[in-house]
């Protein structure tokens, strides 16, 4: 079930790219390569010596700003897409790297163009884990697979005809969810920098053809009730 739940989040996104077939979709794909530097917090008493954490990410996405639907008129500057990444931890021998698909969506905060968010959820693959007697002090993960979070806020400080340039802040956490024991999981705090490339001839074309929708604001009522039932785990 939750591989199951994790797989639909991570095709979120491609089932909003496929929601209509205007021209505006021609136009509207992003390519971001993306590179982070932080630090790996500690998980456990005797945790591995860390260096600096370093990680690569490459998204592929779509910016909605130009969409004719009405919700992403609303949401304004709304982008989402799919992160590929990898991830070194500080130290190869005991923390090993981390594959990541992260499905991602990214608005815009406070109604600056300028700054954004950008939160994302996904799954990582390790190449090292927790093992009694091989790996004792690294009680961070015990599975191959995790489940993968990623929240940022980023200034986009240059815009030029085909290139945003954006630097950032944010944490990163790996765990999963106590499916297995041990699970400290992993809590990193990065800095990014980052180039959302676009295809800047089409985009000006399309700007230039196409009539920017209206919409009128509408508002709805709604009553909403939920319940749960879970499992607490004592790590």
């Amino acid at each position: 079930m939750r591989s199951q739940l994790t797989l639909i989040l991570l095709l979120v996104p491609f089932l909003m790219l496929s929601q209509d077939n205007n021209s505006w979709k021609k136009t509207s794909l992003v390519f971001t390569p993306e590179i982070l530097l932080g630090n790996t917090a500690e998980s456990n008493d005797g945790f591995p010596d860390t260096e600096l954490q370093k990680q690569i990410v490459l998204s592929f996405g779509r910016d909605h700003t130009n969409s004719p639907k009405e919700w992403a008129s609303g949401l304004k500057g709304f982008k989402t897409g799919v992160s590929l990444g990898i991830t070194d931890f500080g130290n190869l021998d005991s923390l090993g790297l981390a594959i990541s698909a992260i499905s991602y969506a990214e608005f815009n905060l406070f109604k600056q163009k300028r700054l954004s968010a950008l939160l994302g959820f996904g799954l990582s693959y390790f190449t090292k884990k927790y093992d009694s007697i091989k790996n004792p002090n690294n009680q961070a993960v015990t599975t191959d697979l995790t489940m993968s979070f990623r929240g940022f806020i980023k200034y986009h400080f240059l815009t030029t005809n085909q290139i945003k340039w954006s630097v950032g802040v944010g944490v990163a956490h790996h765990s999963n969810g106590h499916t297995r024991l041990l699970n400290q999981g992993y809590n990193s705090t990065l800095i990014s920098i980052s180039a959302a490339i676009r295809n800047s001839k089409r985009r000006s074309e399309e700007i230039i053809q196409r009539p920017t929708p209206s919409f009128s604001k509408s508002s709805y009522s709604y009553f909403r009730f939920s319940s749960g039932l879970g499992k607490n785990v004592l790590a």
